[in-house]
């Protein structure tokens, strides 16, 4: 596949998969958000993900499109801010008290490290490669493994379902999709990057009718 090739006569192939996946995502955050009224640490960490990505995606293909370098520095924030967020997942078996404490420090660290990385110019190449690895194993190891492991250990149908569909997602996005783009191999990129919501959302979907 050619991701080089102009569609519509407006933009490379590459960079309207990019804004069509950012469309799926903001699509599918909006359906958990709007369509789930219970929201459990569970749905929010799903709609953290699929929110932070969305953004991402829009802003790496505004770089790509334009060569603005605003936007290849919006995208790496957007990862570790959201990864910040969905940490919250697996804290949640502590305490409220400590959970809150743990995430400040967090969110703090996070913020203070993109600004020691936006300090250079250096730092602002390197943060793009940062990024990507801290999504593969913060947000993709760390967190969509600790969704699916909850998942299988609950009792629950309703949550198992939604919790394994659910962190099979976070793993195709920020895992398969993120490692297989590293590879050069593209095409298996972008599959996993489409399939990510549709997991999510035939999971929600599954489950409902349970």
């Amino acid at each position: 596949m050619d991701f080089s090739q102009i569609v519509f006569g407006l933009m490379p192939l590459g960079v309207f998969l990019m804004f069509a996946a950012g469309v799926l995502y903001v699509f599918s955050a909006l359906f958990l958000w709007k369509g789930v009224k219970e929201k459990s640490d569970l749905i929010n960490a799903l709609i953290t993900f699929l929110s932070y990505q969305a953004i991402a995606k829009f802003s790496m293909g505004l770089g790509a499109l334009t060569g603005a370098a605003i936007y290849g520095k919006i995208a790496p924030l957007a990862i570790i801010i959201g990864a910040a967020y969905m940490l919250k997942f697996p804290l949640s078996v502590l305490s409220a008290s400590t959970r809150k404490a743990l995430f400040a420090v967090i969110l703090a660290v996070s913020v203070i490290g993109y600004a020691w990385f936006m300090s250079s110019p250096e730092g602002q190449v390197a943060i793009g490669n940062f990024a990507l690895w801290y999504d593969v194993l913060l947000n993709g190891v760390l967190v969509g493994g600790t969704i699916i492991f909850f998942g299988l250990r609950s009792a629950n149908s309703t949550y198992k379902a939604k919790a394994v569909g659910g962190g099979s997602g976070v793993v195709s996005c920020c895992v398969v999709a993120n490692v297989a783009m590293v590879s050069g191999a593209l095409l298996t990129s972008v599959i996993f990057q489409f399939l990510a919501p549709i997991f999510i959302l035939g999971a929600l979907l599954k489950s409902r009718v349970q």
